[in-house]
């Protein structure tokens, strides 16, 4: 079972109800009860997010973890003399392919 910091949750609550009062929007809160649920929707949404994130660090960690797959066209056995051939020496002896 998850434990939630029930100071930080009161004291968002009262910032909550103090910024209501402050800038007049005691339509949307009206008492006390609407301010201390609306800190408790927030902090879940904030502890789902983190868990959301941890979650998608670990999958990106296990995901670079494993080594990258090669593909049939990256065949690495291909042997020199098959981009380098005898003709195509450069200007001054060098190996040009055309790249």
């Amino acid at each position: 079972m998850k434990r939630y910091n029930l100071s930080k949750i009161m004291k968002e609550a009262h910032q909550i109800k103090k910024y209501m009062k402050l800038y007049s929007l005691t339509h949307e809160v009206k008492n006390w009860a609407d301010c201390l649920k609306l800190a408790w929707v927030n902090e879940k949404k904030r502890v789902s997010n983190e868990e959301a994130i941890n979650a998608e660090k670990e999958a990106m960690e296990a995901y670079l973890a494993e080594p990258a797959r090669r593909s049939v066209y990256d065949d690495l056995s291909i042997p020199t003399s098959a981009y380098y051939t005898n003709n195509n020496k450069g200007r001054f002896g060098s190996h040009y392919v055309g790249d």
